[in-house]
């Protein structure tokens, strides 16, 4: 029962909070946006609502917020205008632009992708395999035949952790493991269920949704093995733009019993938009977002990092016109590759 509670608990908060974001504001507001986010629990979710918060009160935007669609969908959803705002992954940005992975079925996303524009980038945070510390997995070698969640079925977020299953152990989901097919959300409330036995997450270190669940009972967070790091596959993870290794220290969160200190898998991501947006809106959003750093911060601590001299990092996309133009304002460098095809 507690654990039903706080994923209730959890899920009403953000869903109340975006709802009470997104009701209309006085008369004369800028401009009303869609936009969306990753599961309720994510980092991208908790910057999203800050940043909405923000535009409120500062432009009187209406922004209506909805979390749990994977990545992969949100760009396609932007680029054919049914979505102003979304988080765009570095890694998925250059699968569009490829028509690689997830995106090799798909005949017109190169030109899709054509149609996009980024704004800032930020850490989502870093991939997290999670057990609870009576399940008698100690490492990744003791997931076989095991129920795991490795991301929403076509997400970046799968092929990241299988490619992270793979190159640890050699083994493959149908194969040797269950793949649960769930949203996020949805795969949170199966972990604390006990219907998943491992919960693959990104999210910042700390992370809010990590030091919840370490509130319910011992948990355990599954490294990445020295072994691993020559593999055909975690070179494959690790080498595409906005990746990384970061460690996550032994005694980061209560009740975590890891006696060592894990290799984990970092990942970049951002806040985008198509190409459609006004040059006015997408510039009052990046100096918005950025010039209210402090209240970022006072919602994570984590998104003090978020300025515009971190905001093209690993950025692998063309800015928008008025986020390019709030960027040459403050003095920063734009490379020419992210110049914008409307700037040139």
């Amino acid at each position: 029962m507690r654990r039903r509670s706080l994923l209730k608990s959890m899920g009403a908060a953000v869903v109340g909070l975006a709802a009470t974001l997104a009701v209309t504001q006085t008369v004369g507001a800028a401009e009303s946006f869609k936009m969306a986010s990753l599961g309720s629990a994510s980092p991208s979710t908790t910057f999203s609502i800050a940043a909405i918060e923000i535009l409120k009160k500062e432009y009187g935007y209406k922004i209506q917020l909805s979390t749990g669609a994977p990545a992969t969908r949100q760009a396609v959803d932007a680029a054919k205008k049914d979505l102003d705002l979304f988080v765009t992954a570095v890694s998925i940005n250059h699968f569009m632009k490829t028509g690689t992975k997830m995106y090799a079925k798909m005949a017109d996303s190169k030109e899709l992708f054509a149609e996009l524009r980024g704004i800032l980038n930020y850490p989502l945070g870093s991939y997290h395999g999670i057990v609870w510390a009576d399940s008698g997995i100690e490492t990744l070698d003791d997931i076989k035949g095991k129920r795991i969640f490795t991301g929403p079925p076509s997400g970046a977020a799968r092929t990241v952790v299988e490619q992270i299953i793979k190159g640890s152990t050699g083994y493959e989901p149908k194969k040797d493991f269950d793949a649960i097919n769930l949203d996020w959300s949805s795969a949170l409330q199966a972990f604390q269920d006990k219907q998943v036995d491992v919960y693959f997450v990104p999210t910042s270190i700390p992370s809010p949704q990590v030091a919840q669940l370490a509130t319910i009972g011992k948990i355990r967070i599954l490294g990445i093995p020295d072994s691993a790091l020559d593999s055909e596959e975690m070179k494959a993870a690790s080498s595409l733009p906005g990746r990384g290794f970061v460690t996550l220290p032994k005694g980061q969160y209560e009740n975590l019993v890891n006696e060592t200190d894990v290799r984990v898998l970092n990942t970049m991501v951002g806040l985008g938009t198509n190409k459609w947006m006004s040059e006015e809106d997408a510039y009052k959003i990046t100096k918005g977002i950025f010039t209210h750093n402090a209240e970022l911060a006072q919602a994570a601590a984590w998104m003090k990092n978020i300025t515009p001299e971190t905001g093209l990092q690993q950025m692998n996309m063309p800015l928008h016109i008025g986020a390019y133009k709030y960027y040459k304002e403050v003095g920063v460098e734009v490379p020419d590759e992210l110049i914008p095809p409307e700037a040139k």
